[in-house]
């Protein structure tokens, strides 16, 4: 780990998961909260943008959408951009690009919240059990997650990421089925993207987030959001940023 640490691995019998030994670590790891290692941190919020706003259009959720460990604030902002009532939380990094739209977990839990992602996150929680109870106490329609399932993979899986020090926390499949039985949410995986439905959907809805997240689907998504694109939604944002 960090290229001069020596670090145990634990694997869980029940659901499948892999856990580092107790990461004694993060403060090395986030002297930079974006690793220099994420270059397709741009690309990868552009494809998050989209799927967003499919699963949006598809689910039809009433609330606000909160970007959990969001960063920059780059999907904040792409989201804000397109109409999203769209904010964050991140206790480590700076949201250089969403300054004014980040809250704490109180002021989250005040207003419904339609759509909770969590991207690129759920592998760098070091209490798992106590951080993703937390994010399900707000009770969020859709809570979407993206990150890579393991297994069995060995010790050179990429994603294990021991460079950086930050990927500390890996799920199967299992793993997730029991997150949503804990929770009493319905959970529906395509591919590296994993949704936790609080609410029933129909049939008609789960066909289309399996058709629509997808290569296709989400190119069609693109050219969809390019229509949606102006400056009135940064204008609003900046005439409620002057007034507060």
């Amino acid at each position: 780990m960090l290229h001069r640490l020596t670090v145990k691995y634990y694997a869980c019998p029940a659901c499948g998961a892999l856990q580092t030994e107790t990461p004694t670590w993060l403060d090395e790891a986030y002297g930079s909260a974006i690793a220099a290692l994420d270059t397709g941190i741009v690309a990868r919020n552009l494809v998050n943008q989209a799927v967003i706003f499919l699963l949006a259009r598809i689910l039809r959720p009433a609330g606000r959408l909160v970007d959990f460990g969001g960063g920059t604030g780059m999907l904040c902002r792409l989201l804000r951009d397109i109409g999203f009532d769209a904010y964050l939380m991140d206790r480590y990094a700076d949201p250089v690009f969403a300054r004014g739209f980040a809250l704490t977990p109180d002021a989250a839990g005040q207003t419904p919240v339609a759509i909770l992602s969590c991207f690129e996150v759920l592998e760098h929680l070091s209490a798992p059990r106590t951080e993703i109870d937390a994010l399900f106490q707000l009770r969020p329609a859709l809570l979407v997650a993206s990150t890579k399932l393991g297994d069995g993979q060995g010790a050179d899986w990429p994603y294990l990421m021991p460079e950086t020090g930050q990927h500390v926390f890996f799920y199967a499949r299992r793993t997730m089925v029991t997150i949503a039985a804990m929770q009493g949410y319905a959970y529906l995986n395509r591919g590296d993207y994993h949704l936790f439905l609080r609410d029933p959907v129909s049939r008609v809805q789960r066909a289309l987030i399996r058709l629509l997240i997808s290569r296709p689907g989400l190119l069609l998504a693109r050219m969809m959001i390019a229509t949606r694109l102006n400056t009135r939604f940064a204008e609003r944002d900046q005439e409620r940023l002057n007034r507060s």
